[in-house]
């Protein structure tokens, strides 16, 4: 079985705003088949840096922070090689002390995935998603 670091997000308040700030910082190209009203992402080696906006917290069924209160703002994004391993490695996560938030379902942008919090709370997605750029 082979992982690789697939997406590192931040959630954002402006997504488009996020994207061209380290875009011009970095020179980063942007990963144009993502691009959504919710989400923007830049090509930073195998991975893609995302900028998850509010909707986010919904998407992924993560609980939103209050106003003055600091919550999931960052995740971490395994990919897997197939469907049937986001299946197996999120049982073995589980299995292992994590919180399953989201089982292993069909995302709205066609990539299997489930979403986890970690023993300390920290959330990450298991993901399955094939990219054309």
């Amino acid at each position: 079985m082979t992982v690789a670091l697939s997406f590192s997000s931040l959630l954002v308040a402006d997504p488009d705003r996020s994207v061209g700030f380290y875009a011009d910082v970095f020179d980063l190209p942007e990963v144009a088949s993502l691009a959504s009203p919710h989400f923007r992402g830049l090509r930073l080696g195998p991975t893609v840096l995302g900028f998850s906006g509010p909707k986010a917290y919904e998407l992924l069924r993560l609980p939103e922070p209050a106003p003055d209160a600091i919550g999931v703002d960052t995740f971490l994004t395994f990919e897997a090689a197939s469907i049937d391993e986001v299946d197996v490695l999120t049982a073995a996560a589980a299995d292992r002390g994590a919180t399953v938030l989201s089982a292993p379902s069909e995302t709205y942008y066609g990539a299997w995935q489930a979403v986890l919090a970690d023993p300390d709370g920290h959330v990450f997605r298991i993901n399955h998603l094939a990219l054309d750029d």
